[in-house]
Formats: C-alpha cells, sequence, structure tokens
C-alpha cells in the first residue's frame, strides 16, 4: 500500500471517535492497574531499523596491464581461473626486447673499458679531468640504458598482483597491446565489498556512533530466509552532488554455500540505535496508539518506568503506511502504549503485557 498523507483534521475526528466510543467513568480504573502492551522508542520492533539498497563488490580488484608494450604470445589463464599472487598470466614476445638487451650490453661493455682507461690515464695526466668527466658520464648512461633494457625484459610476463579470479580477459593471443592496456580484471571475491548511499539527515546521526555496535545484514531475494552478517568498511565525507548521499562500504565474508559475485544487489539491514533517535525522526506506532487529548491534538501515552503510571505526550502525525502511522516528537527510550491507549486516564496505573498478550 502505497503511504499516504494523513488530514490532520480527519485523524483527529476519528481519533476523538474511538475515544468516545471506548470512554468508562475514571472511577472504574482507581482502584487496579489497566493492562496495556507497549514499545520502547528506540526498539528493533518500533520499527527503527533502516533498509537500502545495496551493490556487491570484490573486496579487491584491479585490471592486470604490461608496462612494455608488444605482441602477446601466450595467454595463460582463462575466464573465472583462480590465480595466485606472483602466477604468470601471460607473455609478450620477447625477440625485439632480446635484441635491445644485447645491444645495450654491448655499448655497456664498450663504455665499462673506456671509463676503467679513463681511470688510469687521467691519473697519468695523458687526458683532462674534462675529458674523463665526459666518458665517466657515458659509463653511467650505459649503465642505466642496460639496467632499463633488463627490467624491459622482465615486464614481458604478466604476473598477478594479488591472489583472485580473473573476472575478465580483455585481449587474445597475438594481439599487439600497448603499455597499461588493461590484459585481466583480477577480483579477490574472498570477501565482498556491499556498497550503499545514506541520505544526509541519516548521516548525521550515524556518524557519531561506532560501527561496531551497530547490527548489520544483507539479503537477497533469490536467496530465502537467510541474512549475511556484515561489518563497517569506509564512509565518505563528501556528498554525491546530485543526490545529497554519502557512500557507505560495508563488508562480507563470502558465503561457502553461495555462489555471490560482484554486480549482484542486495538490501542491507542497519540498526538504528536509541542514542541516534530524535523527537525530528520519525517513529511508526499503530494508529491506535494515537489518541486525541482534550485539546483534540494528536498524543500518545508515555509509560513512566519506576511509577508505571502514565500520561500523554503531544505528537506530530505523518504517513500512514502498511504497518501503522509515523510521527515525530518521541525520545528515544520512551514506553509507548500501542493497545489499551483509549481507556487511559493521566496517572493512572498499567501492568505491561508480554509479547503476543492482548489488553481487555
Amino acid at each position: 500500500m502505497e503511504p499516504r498523507k494523513l488530514s490532520f483534521v480527519t485523524l483527529i475526528l476519528a481519533l476523538s471517535l474511538v475515544l468516545a466510543a471506548c470512554e468508562e467513568p475514571p472511577q472504574t480504573y482507581m482502584a487496579s492497574s489497566r493492562p496495556v502492551k507497549t514499545i520502547v522508542v528506540g526498539d528493533t520492533v518500533a520499527g527503527d531499523n533502516r533498509t537500502f539498497p545495496a551493490v556487491v563488490d570484490a573486496i579487491q580488484k584491479a585490471d592486470i596491464s604490461f608496462r612494455v608494450r608488444g605482441k602477446i604470445q601466450n595467454i595463460l589463464v582463462k575466464e573465472g581461473d583462480e590465480v595466485k599472487k606472483g602466477q604468470l598470466l601471460a607473455e609478450l614476445d620477447p625477440t625485439d626486447f632480446n635484441i635491445r638487451l644485447k645491444d645495450r650490453q654491448a655499448s655497456y661493455n664498450t663504455a665499462k673499458a673506456n671509463y676503467d682507461r679513463a681511470k688510469e690515464l687521467v691519473d697519468k695526466g695523458a687526458i683532462s679531468r674534462v675529458d674523463h668527466d665526459n666518458i665517466r658520464a657515458k659509463y653511467f648512461t650505459a649503465k642505466a640504458n642496460l639496467n632499463e633494457a633488463e627490467q624491459d625484459l622482465l615486464y614481458t610476463r604478466l604476473k598477478a598482483n594479488f591472489d583472485g579470479i580473473i573476472a575478465k580477459r580483455h585481449v587474445e593471443n597475438f594481439e599487439q597491446v600497448l603499455a597499461s592496456q588493461a590484459i585481466f580484471s583480477l577480483e579477490d571475491i574472498s570477501a565482498l565489498k556491499v556498497i550503499i548511499d545514506v541520505p544526509e539527515n541519516l548521516m548525521v546521526s550515524l556518524e557519531r556512533t561506532p560501527a561496531a555496535k551497530r547490527k548489520l545484514s544483507a539479503s537477497f531475494t533469490i536467496i530465502k530466509g537467510v541474512d549475511f552478517p556484515l561489518s563497517f568498511v569506509e564512509s565518505t565525507t563528501k556528498a554525491d552532488a546530485t543526490t545529497k548521499t554519502f557512500k557507505v562500504t560495508l563488508k562480507m565474508d563470502a558465503p561457502s554455500d553461495y555462489n555471490i559475485l560482484p554486480g549482484m544487489t542486495a538490501t542491507v539491514l542497519a540498526e538504528i540505535l536509541q542514542s541516534e533517535l530524535n523527537p525530528e525522526m520519525p517513529v511508526i506506532l499503530p494508529i491506535s496508539a494515537v489518541i486525541a487529548d482534550n485539546e483534540k491534538q494528536a498524543s500518545v501515552w508515555i509509560v513512566d518506568e519506576k511509577t508505571k503510571t502514565v500520561s500523554p505526550k503531544k505528537v506530530t502525525p505523518g504517513l500512514i503506511v502498511d504497518d501503522g502511522i509515523q510521527v515525530t516528537g518521541l525520545n528515544a527510550g520512551e514506553r509507548v502504549v500501542i493497545a489499551g491507549a483509549a481507556f487511559l486516564r493521566k496517572d493512572m496505573k498499567v501492568s505491561l503485557l508480554e509479547t503476543g498478550e492482548q489488553p481487555e
């Protein structure tokens, strides 16, 4: 059923009729307590959990690429393969790299021999210090070029950066590829990230509470009756410019019984703690919990935990939803009468019914 805005006048008239129809002489109740059913604002039964649509992602992922350009000679893995860190994934044709390495080796050998002779000659005064320094510079240049060629040859062998699964292969054998061009997408799904967008009005209160104290779980439409525990990872501190929401990342251990993969959608249930609730946050109550007071204002009965007596408290009604009516004006920890409210009077003693019991 679609939520709808309740006319305040309509609500008051309806509540007044309920109250009038159920009135009994006040003295009837003075001798004994009236049994009532209650909830505490902030309890999970009070509707203080929030659900968020979520998207699943790998706990770690990266596009793997060669650091040099060349022609692919050998692809050693396929999509879906599990790989270990350091495992060889693909190779470039090393022919040109070996030729360059041999050329650089020869240039280095010549430069080193010239430098060794120049050191002897400059000590004998046979060459100037300037000539010696020029020969020395050519030696170190040749040495750097040799190191670069050796490293480039190593870069023709593409290895996994971490343990994971080959999620996608972007090229085929014998293709010419550029440096930094994606060859494989590697994903670690030993754990999963679950990402939600939290509106700014909730983010204000959520930020105050240590994540470890909050109950978080994810559920999937295709997996009936199973909730997966979540833990907090991080949250952005800058809102999305369009949606005005903050991205929150949660972690879920990869289940052994189900094949949950990046890109799947989920629903996250987040507990809203009592310390986070405030009078401006709507609470869902049964419609029977809201009454009209003597001033024809919407009110609820609040139970004093010590004396077990009730007193009215004004609230502001909001939307009617499937589970009842949204109201604002209640504080965390307040005990609200949700059944038997029409029979109560101010300062009347009440007895609290257990869950499942009904007031007479």
